[in-house]
């Protein structure tokens, strides 16, 4: 049976970082194909029964009550030969998710915009594109990415945003290693919609390399500065993002409300480095990420482990998939974020899976660093589960 059409958003984001855009859509349909131009058309397909807490995480809205959710996601990508050795390259995907906007009910609408670039491929000389994609720390960060609903909320690199818009992004391989660049332009689509502040500039760097047939070990770091989002005269929402942070570092709550008022602009590195271990979805795959996250603000780093493990069964059971992983962030000797993840998915075939999966929350004490309202808006602290199939096509 084929491995599943790039199970996880690491194995989507590598390919096209480095300019394998026919590889990307190896499941895909190839449309146009003529001239020394190709155009290929990806997507899929999702519906979850799923616990309020997951379809918030979904969604980026309220529901009362369990429900079923239901996704898609439609892509293009497109390849045109320049000369020989260099391609001009280009790729967009749309989806249903409302996570960055906050935008209400209008599920079954392609809204939300994951990846936008276009480029050249110069094969050994590397990939550069321009537009809304990965940065480059998603390399470190993403090693752990391999369940199909829920996501691991340990690293804080996450709270600016997924894929990110206004980039140029760079990726070069060689010799058994990646190097991966990118720099991110002024934009006020910092993440979820209530996460009150825009991005002035980022900088991202990661470098990896494997080690035999199985073992790859990387590393990166990603520098974020941004502003305050809006008038200063929303005390609320200042207040609501910053004061509890300061409460941490001991100061009273009237000594941090007057700082967070103060709080106009900032900055943020991540850091950290990822070991694994083989390929998800063929075999045994196993992912550790260590990293760290100091703001220009806060006394102390915020310090996460992330872990993933996985067995995909080639010859007995073949397309059973066993998951589980485990994240953890902490501050100041604090456990903020504890979370066990447990999944099994089966595929019939390339384009047809079932899963489900489950998170479960280990007494972590998110409201220490992130304030009550923060954790609600983010999600933080709950038991989630999923039952859904996807077609991929």
């Amino acid at each position: 049976m084929p491995a599943p059409y790039f199970s996880s958003k690491r194995q989507l984001a590598a390919a096209l970082l480095l300019g394998a855009l026919s590889a990307s859509c190896a499941y895909g349909a190839r449309v146009y194909d003529q001239n020394g131009v190709s155009v290929d058309l990806f997507g899929k397909v999702q519906a979850s029964y799923v616990d309020e807490y997951t379809y918030r995480d979904l969604s980026g809205s309220d529901s009362p009550e369990d429900s079923i959710y239901s996704a898609m996601r439609l892509g293009l990508g497109l390849r045109s030969n320049i000369a020989e050795g260099l391609d001009g390259i280009a790729m967009v995907e749309w989806d249903t998710s409302r996570k960055e906007n906050n935008s209400g009910d209008n599920e079954g609408s392609l809204d939300h915009t994951r990846y936008m670039f276009v480029g050249f491929d110069a094969y050994q000389y590397g990939t550069l594109i321009a537009g809304r994609g990965d940065g480059a720390y998603y390399t470190i960060v993403g090693a752990t990415d391999i369940f199909n609903i829920m996501e691991s909320k340990a690293s804080d690199y996450f709270l600016i945003g997924e894929q990110r818009p206004a980039q140029i992004m760079y990726a070069l391989h060689g010799l058994s290693w990646d190097l991966k660049l990118s720099y991110q332009f002024d934009s006020s689509h910092a993440g979820q919609g209530y996460i009150p502040v825009d991005v002035h500039q980022a900088y991202g760097a990661s470098v990896s390399t494997k080690f035999g047939e199985n073992i790859t070990l990387a590393y990166g770091l990603d520098y974020t500065k941004f502003d305050f989002d809006g008038s200063l005269s929303d005390i609320a929402t200042a207040e609501s993002f910053f004061v509890p942070s300061f409460i941490a570092d001991g100061y009273s709550a009237q000594e941090a409300q007057a700082k967070a008022r103060n709080q106009h602009v900032g900055a943020k590195v991540d850091y950290g480095a990822a070991l694994s271990y083989g390929v998800f979805g063929t075999g045994l795959y196993g992912a550790l990420v260590v990293g760290a996250t100091k703001y220009d603000y806060i006394a102390h780093h915020l310090y996460t482990i992330d872990t993933a493990l996985s067995y995909t069964f080639t010859d007995y059971i073949a397309g059973l998939t066993l998951s589980a992983g485990y994240g953890m962030k902490s501050y100041d000797g604090e456990l903020l974020i504890s979370d066990l993840t447990l999944g099994l998915s089966y595929n019939f075939n390339a384009a047809l899976k079932v899963f489900a999966e489950a998170q479960f929350d280990l007494d972590g004490n998110a409201e220490y660093f992130y304030g009550k309202e923060m954790v609600t808006e983010l999600n933080y602290n709950q038991d989630k589960f999923a039952l859904g199939a996807e077609f991929n096509f």
